[in-house]
């Protein structure tokens, strides 16, 4: 500690040495315990197994395979075999991995996911994962399956995982929380840790708050095995005991009295940090004792029964809020009140949903909901669904194109919310995925432009074609289109990568499906030449390597555009994660597809090894047993190969007990049964023949021996050559040789080890060689050894002092190299003789300088490394076959060369000296006049503003002197005498360019100023353009403010004949004379065709603001108003003529008339009205001239029309005043003809009811009374007939005068016919009643006898046949009578009387008849 705080880095290594030494002993102790775990689940295997070093024994996978089907009590096929490839190992624990990925787990209902652990991994035997897989297995074997198990633990809710394993843990969302119904609710951990706190720890006050520190006392484990058997425990004692002693109890009553296995020791608990799986792995075997507490069970139906309660009071709502929802749906009203009623409704939905959500989370563990549930989730659909269809039935109401968007919005929402649809084959996925994907592109994103475009315009005007859009709707709408928008593309990029990623896991299944195809047990060969073909097919044919690669550099582009499109950090890291698993899972099933062709070729060529050594072995054999029964030198020489049938009959066992372990049982059993009868012939054969097996071998070692003599030989001579060969000393030669003593000195030991080989085969070989052969084997043996021997000592020595040359050769090679590169840049420099001016004349002095400095430096150091060769060599013995010529030479030319050198530095100097003068002064006047053209040039070439450069280069160019010129020419004339021929040629180019260039700068300054004029004058026309230009933008700017007709006088006001347009024109004209002056591919033309065209956008710009303001209607709006209320008085008053025109042709409506329209008041509001028309005359005289030809012609004409209509209209007011009076003269005459009408109507009712009173008298005196008052009142209605005529006449004359004959003839014709009716009906009455009183009268006069006696004498009075005639008188009147009475209107009571008296007649008259024939038979 002490030199922790010390020394930071060791503070550091000492914490990272603390951290693995922690991890080591975590690693050792889960290592002890999952292995006890084990070896208590295999004890029940048949046969029995055992785990002793848990990484090794489970790399195979037969342990792990036992295991899972001790478990599970399911059996799992596994590869088994004394000689089990690795290939065998990786399919068994593959086997394993996909047994436990199709389990689910109890807590989530979903498979169980194994991260990053891959059967090569275990097949390796690493660590971590061995521990990880096995912790995996206790987790869902062992403490999810006792946790869930518990009564108390049933109602456990889907939880994210199980435990916080990294071995188990998935990336996702986590699932949507519901009400906490249940206090052991949580996942394996939790609900085991909650256990021990509610049943062991909470009756004793321990506080258990993990699976580690909590449990380091004991205390805790006495606490649960007291919570089984109280009576084993005492806590009191357990609380005064130490730590080991509560632990080392604890084990031992749970071992020996539960019948727990004793997983853990004291020493791995008592520590500052126990291994949380391993205490969670013991305590769980605690729970199969643990006996069921009857109390949760209570408390369980009690949250069960709330739940129920809130699930059927969430139902009624639901059910409610639906009939609401349909009410208001069919109720009547307008869109925006429909959509806040929808908003509504839509509230309620989404303060419901999270409760409902909550409610419906499955508790069974099959995931299944119970039957409120149910009911509930199909009230909650049901009403989603309704809720959906009124947004679409809203959206689709909107007017015109809105209402296809919203339909096309709703369309858009469900395809980017439709979840994703896993198919059971992920090959079937990605094919969803890609026409899902189509679909989007083609029906969505298609649209998706052209919808924004008109959405914009739409949300922009508030309104669709001037039909109001409800606001909040819209705003709606705007919100998820901004959703769809935003969320299309983004949806797109999630789509391709989900289907790029189906593709790949598609791949990565069918290649596994293959691979376990292959990794099968095998059959014949031809079975495996097929299944080999088929492996090349597949692999090789479809390109499976390069497949993967290309659908993996997909998905990665595709992951990095999706994670960039989405934020979410747990996304990233989801595809992080599946990337990395989706690699591992490649690295593995990639290197195991690999391993198959091996396999696969090993398994073909055991089957041809084992094929060919049979049929060799069993022909050779049967060729032995009959060599058996020869003489024994034809034996020797048949069984002198008899080692080489040995290997075969190996490699036969070899290759046949491969085949055995790979094969399937049919073919092992065959192979079997062969090897066993060809082993048992080997047998019985070698016994017989074995000891010929020597010859074979004294051979053998003959050629061995031999060989090794002809190697070492053969090294012997190679050395001797190599390191008695002259050598030229040099840095590349002796590092060449010392390469080779190297080479030899490691060689050395091989070959004494081939000599020692050699010299015990030939020890071998004694028994078998004649003396003579032995003795000379000897002696070259030893010859050799001597050799060896030699070269071993003088190989150190060689080699050393080799190697002591290195060093200083390098050194001269190096400073040799300097040597020849300075030599050549200083000769680079003398080889110049160009006179050149001081500065570049000292610096290559300088430069010389160093070279030859560094010349001499290395010419130092090379002889001095020469000298110190030269020593070594003097002193050597081993280095006499080394020359040393080449060296000497070699310095001898440097020495010579460094001379040269400073001889041609000395002559350089003084030459370069003599012709520095000329050469200054050549150089000075060359700068000066460089210098001026310089300045002309940038002049020339310089930009800014025209008129202050026009001012400077004038002066400028004013003092171009020509004697600088002079002066350079008579330098260069000086220097061309003293410099050679071949350098006077670039003096000349040199003044031929500088002088042109003077000549050119003489010849462009004018056209320069020349331009720069131009370009003053386009400046100043550009400044007065832009003057105009700025004028024009004020008044475009000002249009809506100011109005046009201001602008107008304006514009005309700045745009007069001297203003800046005409002063443009003057400009231009002058820019235009300057450009002549100037050759034609002057820029200043094109200087001239920009102000041009700029002048003519201007000048139409002009023209069109000018139009612009002449045709802007703002002119015109005090006019148009009041030419609209002018317009629209004419039209009112036109109207009201005609409605009075039409009034007063019916005199009916005259009242009606005479009170709603005043011609007065019309004509006095004419009078008013003209003084506006006047008003339009005198504006239009203004207007003409800031207007348009064009609205002035129109406004004009449209005036002229308007002043026309209304003179017609005063004409049209005194032609209905006329015709009112005339009307109200004819309806003061229908009102007379009214009133004779009614007299005439009410007299005439009067005559008839006294005519009815008349034919109702009982006796004709009476009527005859009443008859002379009807006659009275018929004389007064035929005195009013005069009056009626003289209305008729009147109303003639009014027909003829005032032309309404319609309406007065109709009233004069009713008054006549109803004066003709009243005559016609008078004179019938007169007559019916003239005619009632005769009949009366004459009914009393005949019937007025009431005996025969009294006939008889009127008979005797009378003449027979005068009475005769009266009699049928009487009759033809009573018939007549009995007709007319029909006729005749009488009363109710003289009908009666009428018809008794009739039938009185009538018999009187019998009577009579009858009387009147027996008196004249009396008297004939």
């Amino acid at each position: 500690m002490t030199l922790c705080k010390g020394n930071p880095c060791v503070g550091v290594s000492c914490f990272l040495v603390t951290m693995a030494w922690a991890r080591h002993e975590q690693e050792a102790v889960q290592k002890r315990t999952f292995t006890k775990w084990i070896n208590s689940h295999l004890a029940k295997h048949k046969p029995p197994l055992e785990v002793n070093d848990l990484f090794e024994d489970i790399k195979d996978g037969v342990k792990l395979l036992a295991l899972l089907e001790v478990l599970s009590g399911q059996r799992l096929p596994c590869e088994q075999g004394r000689q089990l490839k690795r290939i065998h190992w990786v399919s068994n624990i593959g086997t394993a991995l996909k047994f436990l990925e199709g389990r689910k787990s109890l807590y989530r209902g979903s498979p169980i996911k194994l991260v990053n652990i891959h059967a090569t991994d275990i097949a390796d035997g690493r660590p971590s994962i061995v521990l990880g897989l096995i912790w995996t297995i206790i987790l869902y074997f062992q403490i999810e399956e006792l946790t869930s198990n518990l009564p108390a633990l049933q109602a456990l809710s889907n939880s994210n995982s199980s435990v916080d394993s990294t071995a188990s843990c998935e990336t996702g969302s986590p699932p949507m929380k519901r009400k906490v119904t249940n206090k052991f609710q949580g996942n394996a951990k939790k609900a085991l840790l909650r256990w021990v706190q509610c049943t062991a720890a909470k009756d004793f006050g321990i506080e258990v708050k993990d699976f580690g520190s909590s449990w380091r006392s004991g205390v805790a484990f006495q606490a649960v095995v007291h919570a089984i058997r109280p009576d084993l425990v005492d806590m009191e004692v357990v609380r005064r005991r130490n730590n080991r002693e509560n632990l080392e109890e604890a084990f031992a009553l749970a071992e020996n009295e539960l019948g727990i296995p004793r997983l853990l020791d004291p020493e791995d608990v008592d520590v500052d940090k126990p291994d949380e799986k391993s205490i969670m792995t013991y305590v769980a075997q605690f729970l199969k004792h643990y006996p069921n507490p009857q109390h949760s069970e209570g408390d369980g139906q009690q949250d069960e029964r709330e739940e129920r309660k809130m699930l059927r009071e969430l139902k009624v709502f639901l059910d409610q809020l639906e009939r609401d929802l349909l009410r208001a749906q069919a109720t009547e009203g307008s869109l925006t009140d429909k959509y806040q009623a929808f908003k509504n409704f839509h509230v309620q939905y989404e303060m419901k949903k999270k409760q409902t959500d909550q409610l419906l989370q499955p508790v069974h563990k099959e995931g299944k909901l119970s039957v409120d549930q149910a009911l509930v989730k199909q009230a909650w659909d049901r009403l989603s669904a309704r809720l959906l269809d009124w947004h679409i039935h809203l959206d689709k109401s909107l007017p015109g194109p809105l209402g296809v968007i919203g339909a096309w919005l709703h369309r858009a929402e469900m395809a980017l919310r439709e979840d994703i649809p896993l198919q059971h084959v992920h090959e079937e996925t990605a094919n969803v995925l890609h026409r899902k994907l189509e679909q989007h592109k083609v029906k969505l994103l298609k649209s998706l432009e052209s919808h924004r475009q008109t959405f914009t315009q739409i949300h922009k005007d508030r309104s669709v074609n001037g039909v109001p859009v409800p606001p909040e709707q819209l705003q709606d709408m705007a919100e998820r289109f901004n959703f769809v928008s935003t969320s299309s593309h983004s949806h797109l990029i999630k789509l391709e990568f989900w289907e790029i990623k189906y593709r790949l896991m598609a791949f990565l299944v069918l290649a596994e499906a293959k691979l376990k195809s292959w990794i099968i047990k095998y059959g014949r060969r031809e079975s495996v030449e097929l299944l080999l073909q088929s492996y090349l097919s597949f692999v090789e044919g479809h390109r499976f390597f390069d497949q993967y690669e290309i659908i993996f550099t997909a998905l990665k582009q595709a992951a990095e555009v999706y994670v960039k499109s989405d934020s979410s950090i747990d996304e990233a890291e989801g595809v992080s994660k599946f990337l990395t698993e989706t690699t591992a899972q490649w690295k593995n099933l990639a290197l195991e597809v690999r391993s198959v062709r091996s396999m696969l070729e090993e398994v073909i060529c055991n089957w041809e090894k084992y094929s060919s050594t049979v049929a060799s072995l069993q022909a050779w054999l049967e060729d032995a047993e009959q060599m058996l029964n020869r003489s024994e030198g034809a034996k020797r020489d048949f069984f002198r190969n008899l080692s080489h049938w040995i290997q075969q009959h190996m490699d036969m066992n070899d290759a046949g007990n491969f085949l055995i372990e790979t094969c399937d049982e049919t073919v092992s059993r065959d192979l079997k049964q062969q090897l066993l009868l060809l082993n048992g012939r080997w047998r019985e054969l070698f016994v017989k023949v074995k000891h010929y097996a020597r010859a074979d071998e004294v051979d053998k070692l003959r050629q061995d021996y031999q060989d090794g003599i002809n190697t070492l030989k053969m090294f012997m001579d190679a050395t001797n050559e190599k390191m008695t060969a002259p050598v030229q000393v040099s840095f590349l030669n002796v590092r060449a040789f010392v390469q080779d003593v190297e080479e030899i000195k490691h060689k050395v030991p091989a070959m004494e080890a081939a000599s020692k080989a050699a010299s015990r085969t030939a020890q071998l070989l004694t028994k078998d060689t004649p003396q003579e052969e032995i003795s000379q084997m000897m002696a070259v043996m030893a010859l050799i050894k001597e050799q060896l021997s030699k070269v071993r000592e003088r190989c150190l020595p060689l080699l050393r002092e080799s190697q002591s040359l290195l060093p200083p050769l390098e050194e001269m090679e190096r400073n040799i190299t300097g040597f020849y590169q300075a030599l050549e840049k200083a000769s680079r420099i003398t080889s110049t003789t160009d006179s050149e001016g001081p500065v570049d004349f000292k610096q290559k002095c300088q430069e010389l300088a160093t070279f030859t400095h560094s010349c001499k430096k290395c010419l130092t150091v090379i002889e001095r490394n020469h000298q110190t060769i030269q020593k070594v060599m003097s002193t050597s013995k081993t280095l006499q076959h080394m020359d040393m010529s080449l060296l000497q030479k070699r310095v001898a030319d440097l020495q010579t060369s460094s001379q040269n050198m400073i001889k041609e530095s000395t002559e350089w100097r003084k030459h370069v000296e003599a012709n520095s003068s000329l050469m200054k002064r050549f150089d000075e006047s060359r700068v000066e006049l460089e210098k001026v053209l310089k300045m002309a040039q940038s002049c020339l070439t310089e930009r800014g503003n025209p008129e202050e450069l026009l001012k400077k280069h004038t002066e400028f160019f004013g003092q171009l002197d020509q004697r600088i010129l002079n002066s350079f020419l008579k330098a260069c004339d000086e220097l061309t005498d003293i410099l050679p021929e071949q350098e006077q040629q670039s003096l000349q180019e040199t003044v031929r360019k500088l002088h042109k260039h003077w000549k050119d700068i003489q010849t462009d300054a004018p056209f320069h100023l020349l331009h720069l004029k131009v370009e003053g004058e386009r400046s100043k026309l550009m400044a007065s353009l832009q003057e105009c230009q700025a004028e024009l933008t004020r008044e475009n700017r000002h249009l809506a403010n100011m109005g046009s007709e201001r602008l107008i006088k304006e514009h005309r006001v700045f745009f007069r004949e001297k203003g800046p347009q005409s002063i443009c024109e003057k400009r231009l004209q002058l820019m235009e004379e300057l450009c002549q002056k100037l050759p034609e591919a002057d820029p200043a033309h094109q200087i001239l065709e920009t102000a041009r065209r700029d002048f003519a956008e201007v000048q139409e710009e002009i023209g069109n603001t000018h139009q612009k303001l002449m045709q802007h209607q703002d002119k015109w709006k005090e006019y148009d108003a009041r030419y609209a209320e002018l317009s629209c008085w004419l039209i009112s008053k036109e109207s009201q003529l005609r409605l009075l025109r039409n009034r007063a042709s019916d005199p009916r409506k005259y009242n009606q008339v005479k009170t709603t329209i005043t011609v007065s008041h019309i004509l006095r509001h004419a009078s008013f009205t003209e003084g506006n028309l006047a008003w339009l005359k005198a504006r239009m005289a203004v207007l003409i001239e800031i207007c348009a030809d064009s609205d002035a012609q129109r406004q004009g004409s449209t005036l002229s029309k308007l002043s026309a209509d209304f003179k017609g209209l005063l004409a049209s007011l005194f032609e209905a005043e006329k015709m009112v009076l005339a009307v109200g003269d004819c309806v003061q005459f229908r009102e007379e003809v009214q009133t004779t009408l009614d007299d005439l109507v009410q007299g005439q009712k009067e005559a008839q009811a006294e005519a009815t009173k008349i034919l109702d008298c009982p006796t004709s005196r009476e009527a005859q009374q009443l008859l002379l008052v009807h006659q009275q009142q018929l004389k007064r209605l035929k005195l009013k007939r005069k009056d009626v005529q003289q209305l008729i006449t009147r109303g003639q004359q009014l027909q003829s005068e005032e032309g309404l004959g319609e309406t007065l003839q109709q009233d004069m014709q009713s008054l006549e016919n109803t004066v003709s009716k009243m005559e016609q009906s008078m004179d019938s009455q007169e007559q019916n009643l003239e005619f009632v009183n005769k009949a009366r009268s004459t009914i009393d006069r005949d019937l007025n006898f009431s005996s025969p006696e009294s006939l008889a004498v009127e008979l005797d009075q009378a003449n027979v046949s005068t009475f005769s005639k009266k009699l049928k008188q009487s009759v033809l009147h009573m018939n007549t009578l009995l007709k007319r009475a029909t006729e005749i209107q009488l009363g109710p009571k003289n009908k009666s009387l009428l018809l008794q008296q009739a039938r009185s007649l009538s018999e009187q008259v019998d009577k009579r008849v009858l009387l009147e024939s027996c008196i004249l038979d009396k008297r004939y």
